[in-house]
């Protein structure tokens, strides 16, 4: 039902943080700054239910190093969906090896602090 790919916007509340993204292989999949707009996948490049989660790691001169995650969950669409549609076979089958089944958080927000001096 869903797509294995989401759009996550990733902003700051200082212009211009620096941001290196790796996946939870620790493969750097995005150097850039905020804002930004990044398609990510939701799940792992292969696997059964195998979600996928980005580290952000958020730095700026004169502010402190900021680690986040973006986390998957699990769509309400996996249980409403295969119950409708897609029985046992989209459960655990079609939906847990697509990874259709995961979401990531909707958005990113670093609150980023300064050094104190």
């Amino acid at each position: 039902m869903r797509d294995n790919t989401q759009s996550v916007p990733i902003k700051a509340n200082v212009e211009k943080v620096d941001i290196k993204i790796s996946n939870k292989s620790g493969e750097v999949i995005f150097e850039g700054q905020t804002p930004t707009t990044l398609t990510l996948k939701t799940s792992a490049q292969s696997g059964y239910f195998n979600p996928e989660k980005y580290t952000i790691i958020a730095s700026k001169d004169g502010f402190k190093t900021q680690t986040r995650i973006i986390d998957w969950h699990v769509s309400g669409w996996y249980y409403v969906g295969n119950f409708v549609f897609g029985g046992l076979i989209g459960y655990l089958i079609i939906d847990p090896i697509t990874g259709d089944m995961y979401y990531l958080d909707e958005e990113v927000n670093l609150n980023m602090s300064p050094l104190k001096k």
